[in-house]
């Protein structure tokens, strides 16, 4: 066991995207330490798992997801962003990541499954200090002045149910929040230490008595890891050492002619293609 580990969460749908970010942190990434997989709805083929040396962990489902959707469903939810709070309810399950059997390591290395691994991680995500903090992306992006106004906190939160958004907005901090940034949590970093502050069991509470997160579970995790705990810090651009940007959603969101070389991690490359003699 190791200090670190990196973690991903699939269900069997989502599996062949999650080998891929594996296959990648391993022979890219140069990662040689814990990985750990969470399944949601499937067992992992013990083959693959010892392969790639793959820790394959299972948590009950998180049954208020399922609640949540059936009172959405007799709710007059006008103003979502593609339907989610309906129909991609595994994207709840994420909050396992927080579970108290991670206090086993010091740190945890969150990966969508899907995100693509494209440099050396001891040079890369595992230069960033995370003593003491929870550390993502800023979703404003890498070449705007922060805060973007296009990607603030209430691009996030629901205005159909008035009372449970003011509910909301008084026990995190007011409304001043809803012009505040967020962090995108497709990739993320923090210290275990920071289990003794936020909760997994808090925020799946927290599901049912603030139904108001257009974008499930990376609302809530802002909620209460940003706004109630202020434990984020931003990603860097890049890390001292390294010449390549941190991360990116897409190479495409530069302004400058860039490809995934010039990346440590993308959520969705543009560029790579083997299609070309």
């Amino acid at each position: 066991m190791t200090t670190t580990t990196f973690v991903l969460v699939t269900d069997s749908k989502y599996f062949s995207r999650a080998r891929r970010t594996i296959i990648d942190l391993r022979c890219v990434g140069k990662w040689e330490g814990d990985i750990v997989l969470i399944t949601i709805d499937f067992d992992l083929n013990q083959n693959f798992a010892d392969f790639y040396r793959v820790l394959p962990k299972r948590f009950a489902p998180i049954d208020q997801k399922r609640e949540l959707t059936q009172r959405l469903n007799y709710s007059a939810f006008l103003d979502t962003i593609d339907g989610r709070e309906i129909t991609k309810l595994n994207q709840w399950e994420k909050l396992h990541v927080f579970d108290p059997y991670f206090r086993a390591w010091e740190r945890v290395v969150f990966l969508d499954a899907g995100l693509r691994v494209l440099h050396n991680v001891h040079e890369s995500i595992l230069k960033v200090d995370y003593k003491g903090k929870f550390l993502a992306p800023d979703d404003g992006g890498n070449y705007v002045m922060l805060p973007n106004p296009d990607k603030l906190f209430k691009t996030q939160i629901s205005v159909s149910f008035h009372k449970r958004l003011m509910d909301t907005l008084n026990d995190f901090g007011g409304e001043s929040i809803m012009e505040q940034s967020y962090f995108l949590n497709c990739v993320w970093v923090y210290d275990t230490a920071i289990l003794d502050t936020v909760s997994k069991d808090e925020m799946i509470d927290g599901i049912l008595k603030y139904p108001v997160c257009k974008t499930n579970e990376m609302a809530l995790m802002n909620l209460y890891i940003h706004f109630r705990h202020g434990l984020w810090e931003r990603f860097p651009v890049k890390v001292e050492g390294c010449d390549k940007v941190l991360f990116d959603w897409c190479e495409l969101n530069n302004p400058l002619p860039t490809s995934w070389r010039d990346y440590c991690l993308i959520k969705y490359p543009a560029t790579i293609s083997f299609d070309d003699v």
